[in-house]
């Protein structure tokens, strides 16, 4: 059964991944070579790490 909390949590992980994402995607557009898919690539990495999502799977896979 979910928490009144965990609601607000999950939305507010939503929307830090939606900024990030498009900040992301804008930063990606102007620094990266020309190659398609660029801003998807870029601002899925940085939504990725603003939510912690990316750090979890690095200590995962170097911490053996």
């Amino acid at each position: 059964m979910n928490k009144k909390g965990q609601e607000i949590n999950v939305l507010g992980y939503a929307l830090v991944f939606l900024v990030m994402f498009f900040i992301g995607g804008i930063i990606g557009a102007f620094s990266l070579p020309e190659f398609s898919g660029r801003f998807f690539v870029s601002g899925l990495v940085f939504g990725v790490f603003a939510t912690g999502a990316g750090t979890v799977v690095l200590k995962l896979v170097f911490n053996r």
